[in-house]
């Protein structure tokens, strides 16, 4: 770390002045580093941009970073040439053709997770400060266009205004504001615009709350954010459903998994061993986290009556539950099972929910596009974000394209 000499540290100041107006050797060192691209011709944003992806190829703190992300798209690549491998496979019998679905749904599920794990990855990288100050920088003006807040601040308002957990809020970092999450930054103290916090670099520890303890939020998210998604961690769900007459919980929730009914989801590693097996060093199913709604809908469906919980109550925190014109005794079997069903709704009626999806792939179908409804959902399914035997469900009982 001595050795290494941050390009974007020794920038901090100069982003929006011209190449003539750096100092002498400093001017030297962007020739030669920008080169071939020209400092007068990029903005200030994009000047940072490069100066952090160079201080990232060169810095020995990101070697087993770049190390990770040069094996996951190994990977990624050799997931997509199993999927085009398998996709070829001919099927003259039932038990081959389901062989060949079973493991194209297996291998689709896996990329999409990496794809998620990959959209949660976005640029964090941030160079160590030179404890050092540089001589010669202009003067520049703050101009913060955010509050920041620290964790602690952070999770005690989630407490007080959500009943929300460390282990929710890791959920809610991990999925992002683009779906339903929120964002945390890191060195809100230090920089103007601190870049933003990312899972991806903590893969090596199953630990996902400890690396909060860094993070900052804006105060104005913090305040006005309303979850699209509860989750439930899995120790605590094994837990509930243990106490079932003869359920086996961990063998259950395997089932529902594979069903494509219940997702399990890791900050850290997107999954856990419910949906990768064959990761022997992933976190187990006691440490993943999984959306409240499929719980809700799950025992609202598979049992007789769903298990009194307080998490109901979470679930009427996102969305209203019983109108008043079909209000039941409050605690009563049947206000239970309105509050898991109209949770699940929630969910899956959303754009890009389940039911919509089904929605999408039957309109599909009923364009003519394809001569068989097993093509029709071997096709779609990738682009879609489906498995394809939840596809092959969807179509079941669908009109023939000439009768739409």
């Amino acid at each position: 770390m001595a050795d290494f000499d941050s390009l974007t540290w020794a920038l901090e100041a100069w982003f929006a002045c011209p190449l003539c107006d750096l100092p002498e050797a400093l001017r030297q060192r962007v020739q030669q580093e920008f080169f071939p691209m020209p400092w007068d011709q990029l903005s200030a944003d994009q000047r940072r941009s490069v100066a952090l992806q160079l201080d990232y190829q060169h810095d020995p703190a990101t070697e087993q970073d770049q190390k990770f992300w040069w094996d996951f798209f190994e990977r990624v690549g050799g997931l997509k040439k199993q999927v085009a491998e398998w996709e070829a496979v001919a099927t003259p019998t039932a038990a081959e053709l389901a062989k060949k679905e079973g493991r194209l749904a297996e291998l689709n599920q896996e990329l999409t997770r990496m794809e998620a794990q990959q959209r949660a990855a976005r640029g964090d990288y941030v160079p160590e400060r030179p404890h050092s100050k540089r001589q010669d920088k202009p003067h520049v003006d703050p101009n913060p266009t955010a509050r920041y807040i620290p964790y602690p601040k952070a999770m005690q308002q989630l407490v007080q205004r959500l009943g929300a957990s460390p282990e929710e809020l890791a959920a809610w970092i991990f999925m992002g504001p683009e779906h339903g999450g929120i964002a945390a930054y890191v060195s809100a103290n230090e920089l103007d615009s601190p870049p933003r916090f990312a899972y991806a670099y903590f893969v090596g520890t199953s630990d996902y709350i400890a690396p909060l303890m860094g993070c900052w939020f804006k105060a104005d998210d913090v305040e006005q954010f309303v979850p699209a998604d509860r989750y439930i961690v899995g120790a605590a769900l094994i837990e509930r459903w243990n106490k079932r007459p003869g359920l086996r919980a961990e063998a259950f929730i395997h089932a529902k998994i594979a069903e494509s009914r219940l997702m399990d989801i890791h900050p850290i590693y997107g999954g856990t061993r419910g949906t990768f097996s064959e990761q022997s060093d992933w976190p187990g199913l006691d440490s993943g986290l999984f959306p409240l709604a499929h719980v809700l809908q799950i025992e609202a469906e598979d049992f007789d009556t769903a298990i009194e919980t307080d998490s109901f109550a979470k679930a009427a925190e996102v969305a209203p539950i019983v109108t008043q014109e079909e209000a039941v005794e409050v605690g009563s079997p049947e206000w239970r099972k309105q509050n898991a069903k109209a949770a699940a709704d929630v969910l899956h009626d959303r754009p890009g929910g389940s039911r919509d999806k089904q929605r999408q792939i039957r309109e599909i179908w009923a364009t003519g596009k394809y001569s068989s409804r097993d093509l029709c959902a071997e096709q779609e399914c990738a682009e879609l974000n489906m498995s394809i035997s939840v596809a092959r469900r969807a179509l079941r009982n669908t009109p023939d394209p000439s009768r739409c």
